[in-house]
């Protein structure tokens, strides 16, 4: 596993949220750990999950907020080496 695997798997395996963030929190953590997957296909599968908990008007909790926000940010690094900032 990559470094930047073991981090995300880290931040997944410490994370507190409620119980519905959780199973889906469980879901990577298998996909990850168990099954293999690449990082990239994770990160899109957990980010529509927890999207769908607010579609269906639920509020995410401040830990999963957080997190969602940091998988969801650009690579600043790449977007500036191609000029867009």
């Amino acid at each position: 596993m990559s470094e930047r695997k073991n981090n995300l798997l880290d931040e997944l395996i410490t994370i507190s949220v409620n119980e519905t963030e959780q199973k889906f929190v469980n879901k990577a953590i298998h996909q990850l750990r168990d099954e293999q997957q690449s990082e990239k296909v994770v990160v899109k599968n957990f980010v529509y999950d927890l999207k769908s908990v607010i579609i269906n008007n639920q509020k995410l909790s401040e830990p999963a907020l957080k997190l969602l926000n940091q998988l969801n940010k650009p690579d600043v690094g790449f977007s500036r080496y191609f000029g867009m900032f």
